[in-house]
């Protein structure tokens, strides 16, 4: 019992320091916030900066930060829903069964994140490199997905996206779904990620 009560006492001592120095780390970055904040006030009351065009240029440098941050593994990302994923009900019925051949479980292809619910229940893997997204395979499908039935280990189970998910108007995955042709690009290994690729390079007209 005693070397359970210093163990938690030692628990404690180090939970205190971890938030005293988040505490610390947070008065410091609202402090260069509030300086920033401050400049920018005055450049603009003095005319030498047009706010609009500051928020624009900031709201693309936010993306390009969050991205890498997440490449890297250095931010966190949980999703929170209103519903849980047990009570919401399904965004289309698919005939998945009959489409397979045709897109090869593409959707199992995407990244998400998952929601606390997922997380707490503790049935759907997620990437400990890049929490809480998705777990995948090297091969960039979901680890669930069956490689060679195409089919979902865990669908009872699976997270709100998942199930709100509707490919028939996706042209990442489809060219005509009503004709059952899939997106030429589909079969690329950097798929979905090429098509990203290719929409932020630049123009050549």
């Amino acid at each position: 019992m005693q070397d359970d009560e210093i163990s938690r006492g030692e628990w404690i001592q180090g939970l205190l320091y971890d938030h005293t120095r988040i505490n610390l780390n947070t008065i410091e970055v609202h402090n260069a916030l509030a300086s920033v904040e401050a400049l920018v006030e005055t450049l603009v009351e003095r005319g030498l900066l047009d706010r609009e065009e500051l928020d624009r240029h900031r709201a693309k440098a936010d993306e390009r930060l969050r991205k890498a941050f997440v490449e890297k593994g250095m931010a966190v990302a949980i999703q929170e829903h209103e519903t849980g994923k047990y009570e919401l009900e399904a965004a289309a019925e698919i005939d998945c069964a009959s489409r397979l051949h045709l897109c090869g479980a593409a959707c199992c292809r995407f990244q998400f994140a998952l929601s606390k619910e997922d997380v707490e229940e503790g049935v759907v893997r997620w990437d400990l490199g890049h929490p809480y997204f998705i777990a995948r395979t090297d091969s960039g499908c979901c680890s669930h997905l069956d490689p060679v039935a195409r089919t979902c280990g865990v669908y009872e189970h699976r997270p709100i996206p998942c199930r709100k998910y509707d490919c028939t108007a996706d042209e990442r995955v489809w060219q005509d779904f009503e004709n059952g042709i899939p997106n030429p690009r589909i079969t690329d290994p950097d798929w979905p990620g090429c098509l990203k690729a290719e929409e932020d390079s630049p123009s050549t007209d």
